[in-house]
């Protein structure tokens, strides 16, 4: 599988103006990610992480395609002209498109078999029981650990994934209480490979 480097991943934040606090979500998510796949994979668990590096920091590069304004709370940010004019200019590209759907068409020519993997997030975001690798589902969950660039409870992070997109998940019908069971079942399949619970995450890494 052809792979971004880091520092080609920084070139893509840098060329598509990737907001700031997109920017840091990223690389929070990034950290948390390496930090927990180095030591699942030291007891066997099955992780590439040459595929975890740059797949978490690329995870929701194209975030702003689906942010009507960029200043929206709990954003609380103020853009450059450069990340407004680039925003504009992926919403008019990709209008209606996903993050992770919008991701996969800007790497599939570059990286095939890596775009593939945004595809899936994609799927799992609606579908807790898709069939997808092992790297997507384990970035899909730590993504769901960190909200802003703060490792949170995963109820915490469920709580506010609902009251920001309760209503597309409405409007789509999709079975919410089977994606909630479905992070827990594998925060407890992850953390049976780690020395310490799923609420010592936080004090384990710091951000």
């Amino acid at each position: 599988m052809n792979l971004p480097t880091l520092p080609q991943c920084q070139q893509l934040f840098e060329k598509y103006k990737v907001p700031g606090t997109v920017r840091l979500h990223c690389e929070s998510v990034h950290t948390v990610a390496v930090f927990l796949a180095e030591h699942v994979q030291k007891q066997g668990y099955p992780l590439n992480l040459d595929i975890v590096k740059p797949f978490s920091l690329l995870h929701d590069f194209m975030k702003a395609v689906v942010l009507e304004r960029l200043t929206d709370p709990p954003y609380n940010y103020t853009p450059t002209a450069e990340e407004v004019e680039m925003h504009q200019q992926l919403r008019r590209q990709y209008h209606g498109g996903s993050e992770t759907k919008v991701a996969y068409l800007i790497l599939k020519e570059d990286y095939p078999e890596f775009a593939q993997l945004f595809l899936e997030l994609d799927e799992l975001t609606t579908n807790p029981q898709a069939v997808v690798s092992a790297e997507t589902r384990f970035i899909h969950y730590v993504d769901w650990r960190v909200l802003g660039n703060k490792v949170v409870p995963l109820s915490e992070r469920m709580e506010y994934i609902y009251q920001r997109y309760g209503h597309w998940i409405q409007k789509k019908h999709l079975d919410w209480p089977a994606i909630r069971q479905e992070q827990y079942d594998y925060e407890q399949q992850l953390f049976k490979h780690l020395s310490f619970s799923p609420a010592a995450l936080s004090q384990q890494i710091q951000l």
